[in-house]
């Protein structure tokens, strides 16, 4: 069994009478990237401030490489590149003068350069002031920090918020060479692409509460397709196990199809019909959330 990075123990946080975290139980195994998913406000900065130490539990407990977030936590964050999901700089001071004052606090940045190139920021855009930064270069400057310095373990608090799909992409190449050095990686988001671009597993939160940890490979089994199909002339519907046909309505021989998991025998079907026209739809996250977040046969969106 691998050793882990983070460990919780029910983890609870309430703010006069607003229950914030519920009992979070959750194991991060150390070279893993991690993947904690959930909508707006569903509990995930909450549980990243607990893990740091950084506001105490209401009762529970947290371990980062088996430190105690309460009784170690100055140790603990000296192992951590933290990104916070509010990033707040002086106004008055370069992006250099942000990185080497928090780079003051370790041993090496080795991974500074790297970092940097890889967020496109150039000598001429750190020796601006931060004040003149936009949103994205903010962003940019949040992720150079939190990697500088080759931390084992990064949590980044919606690490992809307003990076353009360039610096994205650039984002997704950083970490994967950095997870295959051996940092382990955790990472809150509310975007379903970068969990399964990234991640081997998830954590899917709501309300404050932990509905499963899940693989992203199982995820993707329960993926919901949307076809809209256009024939070119009458078709029979088919009676397929699991999935649903309906009349589209927009167009003359038109249906709408929707299933989950394995598409292969609707596309059977399809490839023996007069097909004119075909409109396949991306999952959305929201469909992900609404399996998990289904309760007493009523389904709820956050």
């Amino acid at each position: 069994m691998k050793s882990l990075a983070i460990m919780t123990d029910n983890l609870t946080k309430h703010y006069r009478g607003v229950q914030a975290l519920t009992d979070l139980s959750l194991a991060v195994e150390q070279g893993s990237i991690f993947g904690f998913l959930g909508a707006n406000g569903a509990g995930k900065t909450t549980s990243i401030r607990l893990l740091l130490g950084l506001i105490r539990p209401t009762s529970g407990s947290s371990q980062i490489f088996g430190l105690d977030a309460q009784t170690a936590g100055v140790k603990l964050r000296s192992q951590v590149g933290y990104l916070p999901g509010e990033l707040s700089f002086y106004t008055n001071v370069s992006g250099q003068e942000v990185l080497d004052m928090l780079g003051s606090f370790y041993k090496s940045l080795s991974w500074r350069k790297e970092a940097c190139e890889a967020m496109e920021m150039s000598e001429a855009d750190l020796w601006r002031k931060t004040r003149e930064y936009s949103t994205g270069m903010k962003q940019k400057l949040g992720i150079i920090q939190a990697v500088q310095h080759a931390p084992p373990l990064l949590i980044l608090d919606e690490p992809t918020r307003g990076l353009d799909p360039l610096i994205q992409r650039n984002f997704f190449e950083l970490m994967e060479r950095i997870n295959k050095r051996g940092t382990t990686i955790f990472m809150s988001t509310h975007v379903l692409t970068e969990v399964e671009r990234l991640c081997a597993n998830v954590g899917i939160i709501r309300a404050g509460r932990l509905l499963v940890v899940e693989s992203v490979a199982n995820i993707r089994k329960q993926r919901i397709h949307r076809l809209e199909v256009v024939f070119s002339r009458p078709v029979q519907p088919p009676n397929i196990t699991a999935v649903k046909i309906s009349l589209n309505g927009q167009f003359e021989n038109s249906y709408a199809f929707e299933t989950s998991g394995n598409l292969e025998p609707l596309l059977s079907y399809l490839s023996q019909q007069p097909v004119d026209s075909i409109v396949c739809e991306r999952a959305k996250l929201d469909d992900i959330f609404l399996h998990y977040y289904a309760k007493e046969g009523i389904e709820s969106r956050e």
